[in-house]
Parts: C-alpha cells; sequence; structure tokens
C-alpha cells in the first residue's frame, strides 16, 4: 500500500495488484476517490468537475451537494436528513448523508487489509470497513458496533457515483419487476412511496421509458429508485462503447434491497450545473430517511453492545461481455 497526497490537502492510501489500482481518504471518511482497471486505465468512478471543492475540509453536519459531486462514500446512520424518532435519542439530528463522509476515519493496516474505523457523533455507533483487492475484486467488509446499553437503529447505504455514458445499462436481477420511488424529479415516476414497474414504467406524460438505459447528460431526469427485498445479491452496470462493467455483490440475506440514483441532468434542483451519473446502493434499509425506515420497520436494531457484520464485493468486468450475474 502506497501513501500519496491527493490536491496538495489529505493523504491518500493506494491499493494495487495486477488488476486494480484502489485510492481511499482516510480523512474524508474513508472515502474511495478512484477505482481504476489497470489494463486500458479505465476510471469506474464519477471524478469532481472541481477538485479543489470536492477535495476540501468539512464540518461535521454540512451539505453532501456542497462539496461532493464524485467518488464512493459510505452513508451511516441514514442517506437523507432527519430527526431519530425514539427515545433515548428522540429528535436527535442526523446529518443529510449521514456522519461518516463528514468526519475523519482513523486507518490501521490488518493482515494485508486497510482498516478505517468511526466514531459517529449523532448516535452511539463505531462504523468500521476493512477493504482489500482480491483479483479484480475489491472486498469490503463492514461492521457497526452499538457503543451504548440502549438499542439503536440506523441505515447504511453504499454511495458509489459511477461514471456513466449514453446507452449505459443498469442491470438487476430479474426477480426485480417493479421499483419503489425514493424521490423523482417533478414527480414523473410519482411520489415518494409510489412504485413503478422495471425496467420500463410509464412516466406521469404517459410516455414508456426504459429506465434500466441510461441516455443523455440533458435529460433533464433525476430518479431515486428501492428495489423490492431481494434474494438474489448483486447488482451492475454495462458500457457498450467502453466494453466495460461493474457489479456489485453482496449476501442478499444481510443486505435486503439496492437504492438507485439515476441522474441524467435533473439534479442539483438548486444549480445551473447538473450530475450526469447512476448510482448502485446496496443497502440495509429504506427508504433513505431513518426516521421514515423506523416507521415502517426497514432498519437495522442493535441492542446495547451488540455489533453487526455484513460485506460487499465490486467486480471491475473489463473487456469481456460477460454474464453481470444474470445480464443476457
Amino acid at each position: 500500500m502506497d501513501r500519496q497526497t491527493l490536491q496538495g490537502s489529505f493523504d491518500t492510501c493506494v491499493l494495487k495488484n495486477d488488476v486494480l489500482r484502489l485510492t481511499i481518504v482516510p480523512q474524508l471518511g474513508g472515502k474511495i476517490v478512484s477505482l481504476v482497471r489497470l489494463e486500458g486505465g479505465y476510471e469506474y468512478l464519477l471524478q469532481p468537475p472541481e477538485p479543489e471543492q470536492a477535495y476540501r475540509p468539512r464540518s461535521y453536519g454540512a451539505k453532501f451537494e456542497d462539496h461532493e459531486t464524485s467518488g464512493f462514500d459510505e452513508c451511516v446512520p441514514t442517506v437523507a436528513e432527519c430527526l431519530y424518532p425514539e427515545q433515548p435519542f428522540l429528535r436527535s439530528r442526523l446529518p443529510d448523508h449521514g456522519d461518516v463522509w463528514s468526519l475523519p476515519a482513523d486507518p490501521k493496516i490488518d493482515g494485508g487489509q486497510l482498516c478505517l474505523s468511526t466514531h459517529l457523533r449523532s448516535l452511539p455507533l463505531r462504523f468500521t470497513k476493512k477493504v482489500q483487492l482480491q483479483e479484480d475484486r475489491v472486498r469490503l467488509d463492514y461492521e457497526a458496533t452499538n457503543l451504548c446499553q440502549s438499542g439503536v437503529k440506523f441505515l447504511w447505504s453504499a454511495h458509489p457515483l459511477l461514471r456513466v455514458e449514453p446507452d449505459a445499462e443498469i442491470v438487476l436481477p430479474k426477480e426485480v419487476k417493479e421499483v419503489e420511488v425514493g424521490w423523482s424529479n417533478e414527480e414523473r415516476l410519482g411520489k415518494s412511496g409510489d412504485r413503478c414497474a422495471w425496467p420500463k414504467a410509464i412516466e406521469r406524460s404517459g410516455r414508456t421509458v426504459p429506465l434500466n438505459q441510461i441516455r443523455s447528460p440533458i435529460a433533464g431526469t433525476a430518479d431515486k429508485l428501492f428495489t423490492p427485498r431481494l434474494s438474489e445479491g448483486f447488482c451492475g452496470m454495462f458500457l457498450p462503447r467502453e466494453q466495460e462493467g461493474i457489479t456489485f455483490r453482496f449476501d442478499p440475506r444481510l443486505v435486503p434491497f439496492v437504492g438507485i440514483w439515476i441522474c441524467q441532468g435533473g439534479w442539483p434542483t438548486s444549480r445551473a450545473s447538473k450530475h450526469f451519473t447512476i448510482a448502485l446502493e446496496p443497502c440495509l434499509g429504506r427508504p433513505d430517511s431513518l426516521e421514515d425506515a423506523v416507521k415502517r420497520n426497514e432498519c437495522v436494531v442493535l441492542r446495547g453492545g451488540e455489533s453487526l457484520q455484513w460485506w460487499m464485493e465490486i467486480e471491475a468486468n473489463g473487456a469481456a461481455l460477460r454474464d453481470l450475474g444474470g445480464r443476457t
């Protein structure tokens, strides 16, 4: 593992083997800022148009969109800003995209793995991520530990913003026939909690659209969707022009849902400069707000002193048009 400096501000940890190079910034919550397949030099993660804006110090509780337009963050204990709904932490504020992205992680080397640990501020939780490269895969092992004697509820969501191109294809298990709307710009797919068909849905206008096919950076759409509870643990993206693919694999008994963020020039709504990206987000619960997830009983509950472990693997499927776990 090498250490380098990113944008003159933060130290990075670089993991490299014969296939992949992975760059992590511990001071940004263990953010993965780059994942490159060395043969061909393909970068899978969205890079910031203004690195000095993205890679700069942030304060706890900041707005995510004021800093980040790139890379792979971890969202814990919520994705959407909300208030904790139960005692003994009633009305504790849970910040936008959670705590971890805005707090430094403590990096250590443990048996050939990079171990990154963060103590949350909003809730008494310790979040740990272990990272290692295994040929064409990134192996991520996670643990959340309740540091108090009271029960704690939380969400975790991966948040990898990916490079996309027109005609890119989102690949989900064949069991997914419909998805739940978390948010849809101008409610083109419905309101929060509505459901629409997958992969082809009917917009509010009555037009049928293929949600799994990326169209254009000026399409003006932005949608956050969620799969039902899964029995197959994978999701992926295939880029036909580049002949590249990326696959996320996980145990659906531990990680039962995938959030899907598809942004084609429809967000941020507050700025003229819009994003063109997708994020495939294996997650422990839904929707993005822990407050809402608690009401639906779709979150994790840790008893006092209890820990939970789960894992995810990222495959870099370069060049070959091989099966991306269900793609035909």
